[in-house]
């Protein structure tokens, strides 16, 4: 009898750890990312941030017209430093210079 008693008890302590590790695992937070997409004219980026899109660009940001970025890679690369920026509590604005630190290329021709 005791030993059915300590079966039922097990039987309802494992499957609460089961509820409450499924519950757990469905509203952890989901990092930070950058996510890469097809336009038009190139690549551009978007930053998520639980689930949501925080920052979109189509353009590479700090030129003054409209391009796209030429590769994924510089797309990613862009992406990745405002993320960066971002989780170091930084303003997610981008510089020339520091574009051209990553060799970002501004004419897809080349």
């Amino acid at each position: 009898m005791k030993f059915k008693r300590g079966l039922l008890y097990l039987g309802i302590s494992l499957s609460f750890m089961l509820v409450a590790s499924a519950i757990w695992l469905a509203y952890q937070e989901k990092p930070l990312y950058t996510h890469v997409f097809k336009t038009e004219t190139g690549y551009g980026y978007s930053i998520i941030d639980h689930g949501k899109i925080i920052i979109k660009q189509d353009f590479i940001p700090a030129v003054a017209s409209q391009l796209s970025f030429c590769s994924k890679e510089d797309a990613k690369n862009t992406g990745d430093l405002v993320l960066s920026k971002i989780s170091k509590r930084m303003s997610p604005a981008i510089t020339q210079e520091e574009l051209q630190k990553i060799g970002i290329k501004f004419n897809c021709q080349n």
